[in-house]
Order: structure tokens, then C-alpha cells, then sequence
């Protein structure tokens, strides 16, 4: 009994000793700070790319108008490049050894010949870089500038060879790592197929006077006044009316760009278009390229008879005998590349809704129930360039993840349809079940013909196989292999 007796005394100053050693160690946790997010749950503002902004001054300077480009220098001295009418940076003295320099931050759109450029304004704009494109001076230049690159064109000589130009802009795309490509001109191009050809440079703002152009497919946020579908193929167009000081502000940082006018005196929010660029700038792989990634930007709507759909000529609506061929589309039928979409919402794959918390948690937009329909459309507009719209590439895919069924349409007309009746459909129709979340393959060999050189469109129709369901999915990627 003596020994055990001794034996718990000495074990008291071990416990002791333990016990302070965990207040010890208790303390330093809570004088010191540890993380609080995990890997997975960074900030998201964590290798963000930076962001850059630029002033575009739309009009000419008169004679009698104080120098409005000094003014907005002035004015907005965190705004480091401008952009806008040669006539903005000359001064009206006749005494051509008293001119000055325009600022170095301003950079002239020009609508003349070489020659005319030297005589007028060559002693303002030493800074341009000079003979970028072989004959033409400093009157057709590019820059890069925060994670743009800027084409300054010659509309005059535009008019009269646009090809040295547009092939001059296309080689110089082509090798630019810049994420976004902005053109400016003085005024809009007249030689049919320069929009394309544009389109095809991967263009993704167009500043023109006061006139805004952006591929239709990439606007995320349109103005509120003076935006429509432009009368050139795949262009979104916005007149801007009244800006202050002339001055329209360009912004970007990653795939974004915003063009936006300043806040008025009051203070309130101004009009502005968004864009998202990332659709035109897919990272190019080794073997196969993605005209459409999964997770892209979409423009959607929820089934109804508002949205209006043609029955094809020569349709067989029991489905028994399905159509080989479809008559090309009217633009009102939300399936053709001509439809006007602009009202339509827009944003990212994956699209749905689940009851399961992990499944709902990689869904980036939720789609609610719509009782008069258990469909939604949805409309992506892409482009090719000749390479990739040529003959020589036959392997053409599609991957889609779907729940329940659905039915696509390359260029207004189907390609591909799973898990819903043939023949006949409307918004009213029920799909037979299918569990999403998995991609599968759809070879579109056959259909390659239906591809052209510029802007496509990818129309995709999905239902549920009840309009209540609590499960809905959509993803799709369109790509090829060389």
C-alpha cells in the first residue's frame, strides 16, 4: 500500500506538467492567427489579373471649342491612355515651329492617306509607331495596353484595299497572348465581308465614332437606351448619345470588358455594355480545340409559347420516319442563326437545379420550375475561321451532360437528340428520365457541312420529364480534332 501510495505522488507532477504545457500551447493558438480558409476556400480576388482602363473621346474638335482633350487630361489623371481624332491633340496656329507635341497617352484614329498624315499632323505624334504595316505610315498602328491590344485602322484605305489591313490584323491577332482585341476606326468599313473578316481576327469591341460594336454572342449587360442587333451578321450595336465631355471609358480585367459613360453630376450609375471575351479566346491544345468549352456563356429563356418555333416543312410528326433534311428556318423561329436573342438572359454552364447539395453546389445558374413548361432554350454563337470551317477537319464532337432529354440544332437545324420522342416537340413536351452530371460523346461527322467560315449558332432545347422536376441539368463543349 506504501508503494502504490508513492507511486500517485509521483505521478502528480507529470499531470501537472501536462496540463501546463496544454495551457501553454492553448495560449500561443489564441495570441496567434491562423488561417481561416483552407485551399479551397481562398479569396477569390487570389491571382486576379489587373485591371486596366482607357479614355475614348468620340467627335472632332471645332475650331471654336476649348481643347477638350486637355481638359479630360485634367480632369481624369488616372486614366494613363486615350484614344480618339487626330483633330483632338492639334492646336489652331497657322505657325507650324509653334505647334507642340500632343501627350504622349494620346493616340490619333486617322481617316488619310500617309501623306496628308506627314503634312498635318506628323510633327504632333512622334510617338506612334511607324510603318507597323508596310505604306502606311503612322496611319495604321497597334499597342498593347493593360491585356488588350488596340488596332488603330485607316478607314479611308480600308474603303479602297481593305485586305492589307484586315490581313495585316489578322496575322498580328494570331500571334497576339493578349486576351482582348479592340479596333478602332473613324468610320464604318463599306467593302463587304470586313465584318466577317473582323469576326474572324477575333475582334470583341469595335469603337467607331460614336458606335459601339461587340460579337452579339459575348454581350453580358446591354445599355438601356440606343442598343440593337447590328444590320452586319453576329455584331451587337451601340450608338452612344450625349456622353460628357465626349468621353466614353473602357475597362477590362480578365475576360471582361465594360465600355461605359462617366458618371453623371449627380452621381448616378451610367450606361454601360458588357462583354465577356472568354468564348472568343478558348486556350489551344495540342490535339483538340473547343469552339464552345464546357462551362461557357449561354444565352437562355424559359419554354413557352412566347418563344416562337416553325413546324418544318416535310416533317413526319409521329416521328416514324424521320426528317433527313430542314427547310432553312424564319427568323423568328428561335432555332435559326438569325433570330434575335438579344432579350435573353445570359450566363454560365453548368445550368439547373437538385435536390442533392452536392450536385446543386457545381451548378453555376440555377434554373427554378416552370409549371407551363418543362423546357428551357438555350442559343450559342461561335466563330470559325477558314481553317476550321474547311473540309479538312471531319471530326467534329460534342459533349453533353443532360437530365432529361434534349434536342440541339447546328445553324437551324438538328443535329443530335436524346431521351425525348421523335417527330413533332413543343414546350409542352415531357423527356423520358436520364440522370445528368455525366458528359457523353456525340460524334457530328455528319453534319460538318452545316459549319461555315464566321459566325455559327448552337441551339439546344432541354426538358424535364415533368415541369415540376426537382432535377434539371445542361453543359455541353463543341469541339474538334485536327
Amino acid at each position: 500500500m506504501k508503494s502504490k501510495g508513492r507511486g500517485s505522488i509521483s505521478a502528480l507532477p507529470i499531470t501537472m506538467l501536462f496540463v501546463l504545457m496544454l495551457a501553454c500551447l492553448t495560449v500561443t493558438l489564441l495570441m496567434s492567427k491562423p488561417p481561416l480558409t483552407g485551399i479551397m476556400e481562398q479569396s477569390s480576388n487570389v491571382n486576379r489579373s489587373p485591371a486596366w482602363t482607357i479614355g475614348y473621346l468620340i467627335g472632332q474638335q471645332t475650331v471654336k471649342e476649348p481643347s477638350r482633350l486637355q481638359h479630360q487630361l485634367e480632369a481624369r489623371k488616372d486614366i494613363m491612355f486615350w484614344a480618339g481624332e487626330a483633330s483632338l491633340a492639334s492646336d489652331t496656329s497657322n505657325n507650324q515651329a509653334a505647334r507642340k507635341p500632343a501627350p504622349r497617352s494620346f493616340f490619333p484614329i486617322w481617316n488619310e492617306g500617309t501623306a496628308a498624315f506627314r503634312d498635318q499632323y506628323g510633327d504632333l505624334f512622334p510617338h506612334i509607331p511607324e510603318e507597323q504595316l508596310k505604306g502606311y505610315g503612322r496611319t495604321a498602328y497597334f499597342l498593347d495596353y493593360g491585356e488588350a491590344r488596340f488596332w488603330f485602322l485607316n478607314a479611308a484605305k480600308l474603303d479602297e484595299e481593305p485586305s492589307a489591313q484586315l490581313d495585316w490584323l489578322k496575322r498580328t491577332a494570331a500571334e497576339n497572348p493578349q486576351l482582348h482585341r479592340i479596333v478602332l476606326l473613324q468610320k464604318e468599313p463599306v467593302q463587304p465581308g470586313v465584318w466577317d473578316r473582323l469576326a474572324e481576327s477575333g475582334a470583341d469591341l469595335m469603337l467607331i465614332g460614336a458606335r459601339v460594336y461587340a460579337p452579339e454572342a459575348t454581350v453580358t449587360a446591354q445599355p438601356q437606351a440606343g442598343y440593337h442587333s447590328s444590320a452586319h451578321r453576329g455584331w451587337a450595336e451601340w450608338t452612344v448619345s450625349s456622353p460628357s465631355g465626349g468621353l466614353l471609358i473602357v475597362q477590362g480585367q480578365g475576360s471582361r470588358l465594360e465600355a461605359a459613360l462617366p458618371l453623371d453630376p449627380a452621381g448616378r450609375a451610367a450606361d454601360r455594355l458588357e462583354l465577356d471575351a472568354a468564348a472568343l479566346r478558348q486556350p489551344a491544345a495540342v490535339q483538340e480545340r473547343a469552339p464552345i468549352s464546357i462551362g461557357a456563356m449561354w444565352r437562355y429563356h424559359a419554354g413557352g409559347p412566347e418563344v416562337h418555333a416553325e413546324v418544318p416543312p416535310g416533317l413526319d410528326l409521329t416521328g416514324e420516319t424521320p426528317a433527313r433534311s430542314m427547310e432553312r428556318l424564319p427568323r423568328q423561329d428561335w432555332r435559326s442563326p438569325e433570330y434575335n436573342d438579344a432579350g435573353w438572359r445570359w450566363s454560365a454552364a453548368p445550368f439547373g437545379r437538385s435536390s442533392d447539395s452536392g450536385r446543386k453546389n457545381n451548378i453555376r445558374t440555377p434554373l427554378s420550375a416552370e409549371l407551363q413548361s418543362p423546357a428551357y432554350y438555350f442559343r450559342k454563337s461561335f466563330i470559325l475561321d477558314e481553317a476550321e470551317a474547311s473540309a479538312a477537319i471531319k471530326e467534329w464532337i460534342m459533349h453533353i451532360s443532360f437530365e432529361d432529354g434534349y434536342i440541339a440544332y447546328l445553324n437551324g437545324v438538328e443535329i443530335s437528340r436524346d431521351s425525348i420522342r421523335e417527330g413533332l416537340v413543343d414546350y409542352r413536351t415531357l423527356a423520358v428520365p436520364h440522370t445528368g452530371g455525366l458528359y457523353e460523346t456525340v460524334s457530328l461527322g455528319n453534319h460538318r457541312n452545316l459549319l461555315v467560315q464566321g459566325v455559327n449558332t448552337l441551339a439546344v432545347e432541354v426538358h424535364t420529364s415533368h415541369p415540376d422536376s426537382p432535377e434539371m441539368w445542361f453543359d455541353l463543349s463543341l469541339s474538334y480534332k485536327k
